[in-house]
């Protein structure tokens, strides 16, 4: 069982998990065909899997002292993780080829920027680019999934994203802050410091919600918009705390405000 466990730990279950449904969901909406919507969640799935387990094995030395890390705490060998990246991309990328030449692109455009990060470019001080124009890649795979040309209101969706997406990855790294620091991984939330970082956070989330409240068509759902309103803030708190597993849950809490919003303006597009 700690076998298994350690498995879908090296996966990073939570937001791979929700990257995946949120293409399913988006690809559905693009009048996307049940097989489009499983491949476009298949592709999510592995890529983002590779990734992860690639960011575990290159960060073993810097995770020493983390026991819940698999690679470290020993329940996956350095092997298994090497051949969940290549089996896991080799899974993403069949998926997308059964799709389109368009999809595989953006796919290969999103596995370079997770794996150009792992490698490397999360100790600079664009540490944050990344990651946010991953997030801004996925409702354009959605479409291409689906087979159907990107409208407007979804290219104008993938812009928002910038912001949100360059957010989420501060909140990401703002957990790991006191690790990176002792280990001299100078990203930039390194560079700016707790309390700086915790003020652009709240400024790129509120531009990235107003930036959806006015390019929302107004048959999107209320509902939905002010969830993510609720989620985001919630997020945004949860990642001010002392707490490294409070301030991991805060970028969570607030992808799913973001995924939300994305996924009520999507319904309405026309």
């Amino acid at each position: 069982m700690a076998h298994l466990a350690g498995l879908l730990r090296l996966t990073h279950p939570l937001p791979t998990l929700l990257n995946a449904l949120v293409a399913a969901a988006l690809t559905t909406i693009a009048g996307g065909s049940s097989t489009q919507v499983a491949l476009a969640a298949l592709t999510m799935l592995g890529i983002h899997t590779s990734i992860g387990a690639m960011n575990d094995l290159l960060d073993q030395e810097r995770d020493k002292g983390r026991a819940e890390k698999p690679l470290v705490g020993g329940s996956v060998t350095p092997r298994e993780a090497r051949a969940m990246v290549v089996i896991a991309a080799t899974v993403g990328f069949a998926a997308a080829s059964a799709l389109s030449s368009i999809s595989v692109t953006i796919a290969a455009a999103g596995a370079t920027l997770g794996y150009l990060y792992n490698a490397g470019i999360k100790r600079t001080p664009i540490s944050f680019l990344p990651f946010a124009l991953g997030v801004a890649l996925i409702p354009a795979f959605a479409w291409s999934a689906a087979g159907v040309p990107l409208p407007a209101t979804i290219a104008t969706l993938c812009l928002i994203a910038l912001p949100g997406g360059s957010a989420l990855a501060l909140q990401n790294a703002l957990a790991d802050r006191e690790l990176d620091k002792s280990v001299g991984a100078k990203g930039a939330v390194v560079r700016l410091g707790r309390q700086r970082t915790l003020g652009l956070i709240a400024l790129l989330h509120g531009l990235t919600y107003l930036l959806l409240l006015v390019s929302a068509p107004t048959t999107s759902s209320p509902v939905l918009l002010a969830a993510g309103g609720l989620l985001l803030a919630t997020g945004v708190t949860l990642s001010t705390r002392v707490r490294r597993d409070l301030r991991q849950r805060g970028w969570e809490v607030s992808a799913l405000a973001l995924a939300s919003c994305a996924i009520a303006i999507a319904l309405s597009y026309d």
